[in-house]
């Protein structure tokens, strides 16, 4: 790309999925339920996930304008009409006092969805072209569990998503979005870009375990767009846990001034995902199996022992990390599901055992009250969604409190800052004594930077129960091969059948396991 002139970059967004089964648990989504960044707070987002804009204008020397993201944090459910009216209006006011610009990067998700609308994002895209004007690029690059509209496409001067789950690719897309995006302003390019929708539902799925549909799709993706004249190739997974028209799966692919091959590419892509559809209905261990699983690898392995420090020692013990897939906070479930932490407290060998997290403000601010070194009366968890698991009624032990401010140090979210609220380290004592980190906000496990501050040390833990379904690994991968997900009821189960669909139109598989598609 030739030398570029100064460029005037606007970054503004609704970052936002949303899991329509956890609205009736906890309410809609209202927008002090958001975390939002103005003006130079977006520059906190450098380096991080969604700080992709960021990086590239300070290592380009364009001019980053203040701008406005109202990014996902409390609460998944779905946005209210109020929420998106306001939200909107001061994007809206934002980018109208910074014109003109030559690039808006749309900080968005790709599964948002409010109450009048399930097209968040083709709404926000359709407003601002319509301020800005044709001469303005609009880019985006978003997490891949979403879907395109014709509105994101027709409004977008480029648009894309990751590829990995973790998302750990999540920077580098961004960063692509903003190279192209100042690419067409040269001249330079000439971006054609190709979707569709298929009628497959597809559970949240690790693409970096080889030999997995979602593995195999991703490494698709990678060959077709090394072919000539590609300049992206990527699927949107779509998102199951709402009730919505768009649900299914979108391969999408963007040539260099060729749409006929843009088309032929996602009818390629549309063809294997048709063909191998099967393959992606994923079925785990239930929960007794996954614990007799964890009891096995101790028996193998050994327990935890404490011993004397030496210089440079390092601790050499690995834990056994479980996952709780099904109450993930990641994906819009409401974090204080109670059946795996039932479990580790109830099943005798485990050893040391850590669970982060339950969200639990009730339980969080009557430990703040009792104050350190207090041991209270708990009804711990249940409080959201009663297919997580009730309440655990039992007695425990006020070790530690903190402010909650914390900032992600490992996976998808690193160097996030996240305020989690009030947060305090219970001690359990059951059949197995259980160190467990209760918060008052809402925030999936990415590392152990949950438990850190309360002197949680990971190496020093036979097994660790944490609230995700898939980002834990990239941390804790690092620590431990043993890693496992446990199969329990929740409002993001992989058991994707369990969830009601009144708003599809047409059938989708594996709901309909005699759903018919025509490539053609």
């Amino acid at each position: 790309m030739k030398k570029s002139k100064k460029l005037r970059v606007s970054y503004v967004g609704f970052f936002h999925e949303t899991n329509t089964y956890l609205t009736e648990g906890m309410g809609e989504t209202t927008l002090d339920r958001m975390r939002t960044f103005r003006g130079d707070e977006i520059m906190q987002l450098k380096g991080t996930a969604i700080g992709g804009p960021v990086d590239v204008c300070e290592e380009k020397g364009w001019e980053l304008l203040p701008g406005v993201l109202f990014y996902i944090d409390w609460c998944f459910s779905t946005v209210s009409d109020q929420c998106w009216k306001d939200a909107k209006k001061e994007m809206m006011d934002t980018l109208k006092s910074q014109l003109p610009m030559d690039i808006v990067y749309l900080s968005v998700h790709g599964a948002g969805m409010v109450n009048s609308t399930h097209d968040l994002e083709g709404d926000l895209a359709e407003s601002v072209r319509a301020l800005v004007g044709k001469d303005t690029m609009i880019v985006w690059s978003g997490d891949l569990h979403g879907k395109i509209t014709d509105k994101m496409k027709d409004n977008m001067n480029f648009f894309s998503t990751c590829k990995e789950y973790p998302h750990m690719d999540m920077n580098v897309c961004a960063r692509d979005a903003m190279y192209r995006g100042a690419a067409i302003l040269a001249g330079e390019s000439h971006p054609t870009p190709a979707y569709r929708r298929v009628p497959v539902m597809m559970p949240v799925s690790n693409t970096e375990q080889e030999g997995t549909f979602a593995n195999r799709l991703k490494e698709k993706c990678i060959e077709i767009e090394k072919r000539p004249g590609v300049l992206n190739c990527s699927v949107m997974h779509g998102f199951p846990y709402q009730d919505s028209d768009f649900c299914g799966m979108y391969p999408m692919a963007t040539t260099e001034n060729n749409p006929k091959l843009a088309q032929e590419l996602v009818d390629e892509l549309t063809q294997w995902i048709w063909e191998h559809r099967e393959e992606s209905v994923i079925s785990l261990d239930p929960l007794d199996k996954t614990i007799n699983t964890a009891l096995a690898m101790l028996e193998k392995d050994g327990h935890y022992v404490r011993k004397l420090p030496t210089k440079g020692d390092v601790i050499d013990h690995t834990p056994i990390v479980i996952g709780d897939a099904a109450d993930n906070p990641g994906g819009g479930a409401g974090g204080g599901g109670t059946h795996l932490l039932k479990a580790l407290m109830e099943t005798k060998g485990l050893g040391k055992v850590a669970f982060m997290s339950i969200h639990d403000p009730e339980t969080a601010k009557a430990a703040v009250a009792a104050g350190v070194g207090a041991t209270i009366d708990v009804n711990l968890g249940g409080k959201f969604e009663p297919l997580a698991g009730p309440p655990i009624k039992t007695k425990a032990y006020v070790k530690s409190i903190s402010d909650g401010n914390e900032t992600v140090r490992g996976g998808t979210a690193f160097n996030g800052p996240y305020e989690l609220g009030p947060t305090v380290r219970l001690v359990i004592e059951a059949v197995n004594t259980v160190d467990v980190i209760v918060i008052s906000g809402l925030c999936q496990t990415y590392d152990d930077t949950q438990g850190r501050p309360h002197g949680i040390i990971i190496q020093e833990y036979d097994v660790i129960g944490v609230k995700s379904g898939m980002h834990f690994r990239a941390f804790y991968e690092n620590f431990t091969d043993k890693l496992l997900i446990a199969d329990v009821p929740g409002t993001t189960s992989r058991d994707i059948t369990i969830f009601e669909h009144t708003k599809l139109k047409t059938p989708i598989y594996p709901l309909d396991a005699n759903t018919t598609f025509n490539i053609k």
